[in-house]
């Protein structure tokens, strides 16, 4: 499996597991000719509050698309946990 195809299903996953209403996946894999940017990446935005947005781009590095499927979707996956705690820590730590 080549690495368009990988990130293909591993976008389909994403999207398909992306239920969380305070959270927006925006899947930034292919250029607008189909193929892998040379940087592909994941931009999460957040929504700790109504009136509050964060964002985070996580970048998958050249090594992770090495990896199957799953592995680069837990990767992908850890990392928007990582980030929002990360946010509720900074908003809601000192509550």
């Amino acid at each position: 499996m080549d690495a368009k195809e990988k990130l293909q299903l591993v976008k389909e996953k994403l999207e398909e597991n992306s239920s969380m209403p305070d959270l927006d996946l925006e899947v930034n894999f292919f250029d607008e000719n189909g193929n892998v940017l040379d940087e592909p990446y994941v931009l999460v935005k957040y929504y700790p509050t109504e009136s509050d947005e964060r964002d985070s781009k996580i970048v998958i590095p050249q090594t992770m698309l090495n990896e199957d499927v799953d592995n680069i979707v837990n990767y992908i996956t850890f990392q928007i946990e990582n980030f929002k705690a990360e946010i509720d820590s900074i908003e809601f730590g000192g509550e």
